[in-house]
């Protein structure tokens, strides 16, 4: 379900991209927070435990000592804050014009941001994830945690659009607006690029590492 506002002022149109712009910052905000930071401290832990003493004292490839907790993981859990921020922002501003049911929009998302964080995450060079054991473990975690994120960002969004659909009167995009379907092509479009294109490069350090 993509949304709009029917009353098509200028002011309520505004009202309304904002409205969704800032559900999807909250988002991002929350779940940056919980699956970003926390989530991939714990990764960290659990990736620590199994893979012996070899990477005892060692440096992350993102400049963490791997195993321990120390005033580096606040930098972290800061870190993944504000970068699930600005990804929940551009998720926000794109789900004005995402049109569809809603389990397809939070599938779609979450795929689409467990292979671009995978892709970021899942490196070839460096040490980590030719170090961290097992292999399909550490790669799995580290797409995992950005899928999750994604799929938290869209039901969050969504709920907190559904709330604010009492203030703004938005409603579902209407079948006879011609140009709010292109968008939403367009918004479909940039989306599946977006997964594509993270697929490749995930699939690249996969193979690289395997």
């Amino acid at each position: 379900m993509g949304y709009t506002n029917e009353r098509s002022s200028p002011v309520s149109g505004i009202n309304a991209v904002l409205q969704t712009v800032g559900a999807g910052a909250i988002a991002g905000m929350a779940a940056g927070l919980v699956w970003g930071g926390i989530g991939g401290r714990l990764a960290m832990r659990l990736l620590f435990l199994t893979s012996g003493d070899r990477v005892r004292g060692l440096t992350s490839d993102d400049g963490f000592e791997i195993g321990t907790f120390s005033g580096a993981t606040i930098i972290l859990l800061i870190g993944t804050t504000l970068i699930g921020t600005v990804g929940g922002t551009a998720f926000g501003l794109l789900r004005r014009f995402l049109r569809g049911r809603r389990w397809i929009v939070v599938s779609m998302v979450a795929l689409t941001a467990a292979v671009v964080g995978g892709g970021v995450f899942v490196e070839f060079e460096g040490i980590d994830f030719r170090l961290l054991k097992p292999l399909w473990l550490a790669i799995g975690l580290f797409v995992f945690l950005p899928g999750a994120w994604g799929a938290t960002v869209a039901i969050i969004t969504d709920h907190l659009i559904e709330k604010g659909n009492r203030t703004f009167n938005l409603q579902p995009l209407g079948s006879r607006e011609p140009v709010r379907l292109v968008a939403s092509v367009a918004a479909w479009a940039i989306l599946g690029t977006v997964f594509i294109l993270g697929a490749v490069e995930l699939s690249s350090d996969i193979a690289q590492l395997t």
